[in-house]
Parts: structure tokens; C-alpha cells; sequence
């Protein structure tokens, strides 16, 4: 028997089943699919018609360039505006300039690249907004674990689709990028919930969510979170192919990210009870641990895949706290373009961790960039500690 005036666990199962709840999750997942297509599906264009490494990552980091500034800029029009106009606009202007790319020189393409990423609908800051919206505040903190969790799936069938639209053509990724993009975006947007969402009256400032100080402190966090993430993308790759197993590869990020997906649905139920800032320190503490392990790269595929798993557990519960931290201390009125720059932090500090992920790997020191990615979150946890100490207090109002 629970105790008296203790906070009921939170099945999954039992919060999709409330009215709206999986439909603006499934529809949100579809619509954030192209984040786990787009990467893929450039490389695999460009060099399926016979351009170079060099082009493929050009273009690869102007859609990521395009999304960090374009993201917060949207979301600062949803907040004032409304979701729908916004939202929809976005998708078709992101999906056409999508399907475009590959019919385009290279020049154009470039320039088509950055237009994709900087009009991608903010699906993922949208959709954080609603919660408070259509559950109970009690259960809030279970629905970020929940879509914490979910995220993986982008970047785990978002490839899988790309494999499989590479069929029609070099650019079919691209394509069907923009295709199922659109689609999930006009799904999310046709939803009661999104249609009849309001802005909350707010006091206009030129920094936005910006001026909170603590916030700001909060980004900087996520920024380091993001390094530490990036770096198994492309150290797991180089560490296969040091151990003579290029073909574990893929499957080594894959069980990175379901380590991901079982520590959030794991602790989705409990995130209700929980003070997000101790589990914040608790979470970090795990992926300084669990990618310090990674450095010790056994000699086995094998043996690295079940540590691949581990160092993907500590992530959602970390995500989860972030988000309600988000909520909390975003001024009034500013809630989605808050949650647009920590995607815009996060994927900064992912990018930054990949490229010297990158440049260790070529230099042989693979366990180096494991320990570079551990460093990071204990870094994150010297600094999220004393910056967030005292709110934990939900937001009143």
C-alpha cells in the first residue's frame, strides 16, 4: 500500500491510454522522423551521385545549422501565434526544400539544406508544451520520460526508412524524408489539442526564455550532455573496425539507444516522485560511470554491445529532469521557444562531441574519446549541482 499523501507510480501503458496522449506522441514521432533521416540520407546522396565525403558533410552540417537557429526562432512565433499556422508552415516549406535537394547543383543544394533544417517544424518543443495541457500535473514528469524514451525510435527507424527509400533512387531518403515529415507534422497539427492551444499572455522581451539567467546555466549543461552523446556514434563505428568487426557496428549504436529506450520507459513510472534535480546529479553520475566503462574497449564486440546497452540507460532519466527544469524556469509565455533552445544546446554540443569523436578516432585513441565523452558529464555534474540548487519546486501560476 502506497503512503498516505505519496505521488501514485505512472504506468506507460496506463498514460497512453488518456484521452490525446498517443495520438500527439505517434504523430509527433512521425514528424521528427526527418531528424533521423536527413543525416543518412545527404551522405547517401551525395555520394550516390558521385560526389565526395567532403560535400556530404557540408551539407549534413547546414541542415543541422539551419535546425539550431531556425528551431528557437519558429518557437518564438508558436508561442506568440498559436501552433497550427506556424507548425504548418514550417513543414511544408522544410518538406519541399527537402524533396528539392536532390534535383538541385550544388550550390542550391547547400542553400536548400539550410532552408530544410531552419523551417523544420518544432514538433519536439510543441509537443512538450501540450503536456501540462491534457494531464494532470501530476503525471507530467512521467509523460517527458515517456517522450524521452520515444525519441530513440527517430533514430532508430529513421535510417531503417531512409535503407528502404534508397530503392527509388539516390535521393529517395530525401524524398521520403519530406514525405513522411509533412505527414506527421499535418497529423500533430489536426489534433484538438494542438488546433485549440493558446498562447499564454506574456510580457515581450527581445531575449525571450533567454533572460533567465539559471536557464541560460541550464543550456550549458545540456550542451555538455549533448558532447557526451555524440561521441558513441561515431566511436562505437571506429572501435568496431579496430576490433576486426566493421558488421557490429550498426548494432552497436542501436544498442546504445535501446539501453536509452529502457532507461526512460523504466523510469517514467517513478519520475512523478522524484526531485528532478537529485535525479538530474544521480542520472549524470551514471554516464560519467557508464562511458568510462566504454573506455576500457574489450577486445569483443561482443563483450562492448552489453556496455553499449548501460551507457544508454543514464540519458532519458537525465532528459526527463532537464525537461521539467525547462518548465519551471522558463518565464511565463516563453515555454516552447525554451525547449527549442535546449534541442538547439543539445544538438551543438552532439555535433561538437562527433567531430572530436571523429579526430581521435583517426588518430588511434579510441578509449580516449570514450573518456572524453565521461569527462564531459562530470563536468555537467560540477556545474548543474550549485546552478540548480533550489529548483525543484514546480511552477506556480
Amino acid at each position: 500500500m502506497a503512503e498516505a499523501g505519496a505521488t501514485p507510480t505512472v504506468r506507460p501503458a496506463a498514460l497512453l491510454r488518456r484521452p490525446h496522449v498517443g495520438r500527439l506522441l505517434a504523430s509527433s514521432l512521425v514528424g521528427r522522423l526527418p531528424t533521423g533521416m536527413v543525416p543518412l540520407a545527404l551522405v547517401l546522396f551525395t555520394r550516390g551521385s558521385g560526389r565526395d565525403f567532403h560535400e556530404a558533410g557540408l551539407l549534413t552540417a547546414a541542415y543541422s545549422l539551419g535546425a539550431c537557429l531556425g528551431g528557437p526562432l519558429l518557437s518564438r512565433l508558436v508561442d506568440l501565434r498559436g501552433q497550427r499556422g506556424t507548425l504548418v508552415l514550417g513543414g511544408v516549406v522544410s518538406s519541399v526544400a527537402l524533396a528539392a535537394v536532390p534535383f538541385g547543383p550544388a550550390g542550391v543544394a547547400l542553400v536548400l539544406a539550410v532552408v530544410a533544417g531552419a523551417a523544420t517544424p518544432p514538433l519536439e518543443p510543441a509537443l512538450r508544451t501540450l503536456w501540462p495541457s491534457v494531464l494532470p500535473a501530476r503525471e507530467v514528469p512521467a509523460a517527458f520520460a515517456v517522450d524521452a524514451a520515444a525519441q530513440e525510435l527517430v533514430f532508430v527507424l529513421g535510417p531503417l526508412v531512409v535503407l528502404l527509400a534508397q530503392l527509388l533512387g539516390d535521393g529517395g531518403g530525401l524524398v521520403a524524408a519530406a514525405c513522411v515529415g509533412g505527414a506527421g507534422t499535418l497529423w500533430f497539427t489536426g489534433s484538438p489539442v494542438s488546433r485549440g492551444w493558446t498562447p499564454v499572455a506574456q510580457e515581450r522581451h527581445w531575449l525571450g526564455p533567454l533572460r533567465s539567467l539559471r536557464l541560460c546555466g541550464l543550456y550549458g549543461v545540456v550542451a555538455l550532455v549533448g558532447l557526451t552523446v555524440g561521441v558513441p556514434a561515431v566511436a562505437l563505428v571506429a572501435y568496431a573496425e579496430s576490433v576486426g568487426s566493421a558488421s557490429w557496428a550498426p548494432w552497436l549504436v542501436a544498442a546504445n539507444a535501446l539501453g536509452a529506450l529502457v532507461g526512460g520507459l523504466a523510469y517514467s513510472s517513478h519520475a512523478p516522485q522524484r526531485d528532478p534535480v537529485r535525479d538530474l546529479a544521480l542520472g549524470l553520475v551514471v554516464l560519467v560511470a557508464t562511458y568510462a566503462l566504454l573506455a576500457r574497449t574489450p577486445g569483443s564486440a561482443l563483450l562492448m554491445a552489453p556496455l553499449a546497452v548501460l551507457s544508454g540507460v543514464g540519458l532519458p532519466p537525465v532528459l526527463t529532469c532537464v525537461f521539467q527544469l525547462v518548465d519551471r524556469l522558463a518565464p511565463t509565455g516563453t515555454t516552447t521557444e525554451a525547449f527549442a533552445w535546449l534541442i538547439s544546446a543539445f544538438l551543438v554540443g552532439s555535433s561538437v562531441g562527433a567531430f572530436a569523436a571523429g579526430a581521435l578516432a583517426d588518430a588511434g585513441l579510441t578509449s580516449a574519446a570514450f573518456l572524453l565523452a565521461s569527462g564531459s558529464s562530470l563536468v555537467a555534474l560540477a556545474s548543474a549541482v550549485p546552478l540548480l540548487r533550489g529548483a525543484s519546486a514546480p511552477r506556480v501560476g
